[in-house]
């Protein structure tokens, strides 16, 4: 599962999702392949906002915080530059897009910042890569 720039607590997983990742022999909602969730720095909706308004940053701003499972951190790639099965081969995967995610709509003024900001060729690759993996 790829998920751009979620707008959630960073401890959604432990706090509110607990389903996702259930314990060895209880029912749930389990997921078996590897999540993944980008962030940017420059995502005001789920950074400036949600500080705001909940009084701590989303996932989309700094990446997921506390899991009931190991996770890994790793950049976004360019279209050049080939993901390992290594790289995505975890329960949960944060992926820091900042260097490319910073600002909607072609400005970094808009409102959200880069909470919008995924329509990239590098944002296909590694959704392709996820699934070229998943084979």
């Amino acid at each position: 599962m790829l998920i751009f720039q979620m707008a959630a607590p960073r401890d959604a997983f432990t706090d509110s999702f607990t389903s996702l990742f259930p314990a060895p022999g209880r029912a749930g909602a389990p997921l078996r392949g590897p999540l993944v969730l980008t962030h940017s720095r420059w995502d005001r909706a789920t950074g400036f906002w949600h500080l705001r308004a909940e009084g701590a940053s989303g996932i989309g701003h700094s990446g997921v915080g506390r899991t009931p499972v190991p996770q890994s951190s790793i950049r976004l790639r360019t279209t050049r530059t080939a993901y390992r099965l290594d790289d995505l081969d975890h329960r949960i995967v944060n992926v820091d897009a900042g260097w490319l995610y910073r600002g909607g709509w072609g400005t970094r003024l808009s409102p959200a910042g880069a909470h919008s900001d995924f329509q990239h060729p590098e944002s296909s690759h590694l959704l392709l890569s996820l699934t070229s993996h998943s084979r």
